[in-house]
């Protein structure tokens, strides 16, 4: 028996929790909702935020469980998205793009005070296209997971084993560090600190109440924990996020800024939902910019056999769940699962956010989020 069996075998015998979807606002059959909740039931979410939309807004929005113990998630209750954040990078980088502040085929080397290049092709630019679609030949080393820890510098992890096996374009690496490294070419390229330029290119013009920086955000973090092992105290304090210091983020440091982009966005369902219907359709952004991030660059297939990689967003092809691509993102860390995913023929998408729940997932895909999207394109 592998460890995802066992992990299921052991999910069985955690205690049922009485889960109870609060509506905030809904149009959909009753029996759909309850299908929602056993969903959630089952697969032991604590606690969190399901919602749906279309180009019109919100058409419904589920609260459950607590944020924070003893304070229950509530409709501005903002979450840290975990990998759900690359989604956002990528649509950020395209809008800087659009306007001229970005150019995603420029040697990224240019402007930072170090090199991305892979020692096994030293003549080959790492763009950034390449990091935001995970074929920059850049992977999350062993020297990487220990330096999250420890703080070390980019150009640090970059002497160590950051470097795939294979060369830059030739193959296709999911890597936190590479779209990391794409917040500090960002910085690079337009002279603004990372969050400084998503807030101005992306999350005020769109009116999103978001930051890669918890602190900077007045409404409540959610905190995030591992059903299994249990534990008392939360894998991620959403209360201790918020009592950091409020430094840091106004000036570019691409040395240390690669610990945001790939993972650090914290954002509520309202603002989601906003950027879900930009990426819905053009207007915001243009038909181009749309169709670059949602065009193919990379196969996930060694990990995922469903899974191609556009730029900053998945492309699920699985017909189990749809006969047709929905296009979004998954986001796993600290215990918390959550995704944002869109059904481009239908004009429609869902959001699942959660404080913790089963990370069993066959390949990339966790079980959760299988099962919610498949609830969901059955009633569509």
């Amino acid at each position: 028996m592998n460890k995802t069996s066992l992990y299921r075998l052991a999910l069985r015998l955690l205690p049922r929790r009485g889960l109870h979807l609060q509506p905030l606002q809904t149009g959909m059959p009753e029996r759909q909702g309850k299908a929602y909740q056993r969903i959630l039931s089952r697969h032991k979410a604590l606690g969190g935020a399901l919602a749906c939309f279309d180009a019109e807004g919100l058409t419904d929005h589920f609260v459950y469980g607590d944020a924070r113990p003893g304070i229950p998630v509530a409709a501005d209750t903002a979450f840290r998205l975990a990998s759900v954040s690359k989604l956002v990078t990528g649509a950020g980088a395209l809008m800087m793009q659009q306007a001229g502040l970005v150019d995603l085929d420029r040697d990224a080397d240019l402007g930072l005070p170090y090199s991305l290049r892979h020692p096994g092709a030293p003549d080959t630019p790492i763009t950034l296209r390449m990091l935001l679609s995970h074929t920059a030949g850049i992977q999350d080393g062993a020297d990487y997971l220990a330096g999250i820890q420890e703080g070390r510098s980019a150009p640090a992890l970059l002497r160590g084993d950051s470097h795939t096996p294979h060369l830059p374009g030739a193959g296709c690496e999911y890597s936190n560090f590479g779209v990391g490294l794409a917040g500090c070419v960002i910085e690079a390229q337009t002279g603004l600190s990372f969050e400084m330029a998503m807030q101005r290119h992306l999350f005020e013009p769109l009116g999103l109440v978001a930051s890669y920086y918890p602190q900077r955000l007045s409404a409540l973090v959610a905190d995030a924990r591992r059903i299994l092992p249990p534990r008392k105290a939360a894998n991620f304090s959403g209360a201790a996020r918020q009592a950091q210091p409020d430094t840091g983020w106004d000036s570019p440091d691409p040395a240390h800024h690669h610990l945001y982009a790939h993972g650090s966005c914290c954002m509520d369902v309202a603002s989601l939902v906003k950027l879900g219907q930009a990426l819905l359709q053009p207007g915001f952004f243009t038909e181009d910019s749309l169709l670059l991030m949602r065009s193919p660059r990379g196969s996930l297939m060694t990990r995922d056999p469903a899974l191609t990689q556009g730029l900053g967003m998945f492309i699920l092809r699985d017909a189990a769940i749809c006969d047709r691509p929905l296009y979004g993102h998954q986001g796993m860390a600290y215990g918390a699962v959550h995704m944002l995913f869109l059904d481009l023929e239908s004009g429609r998408g869902i959001i699942s956010l959660t404080t913790g729940a089963s990370e069993a997932r066959s390949h990339i895909m966790a079980d959760i989020n299988r099962a919610l999207l498949q609830e969901w394109v059955r009633h569509g």
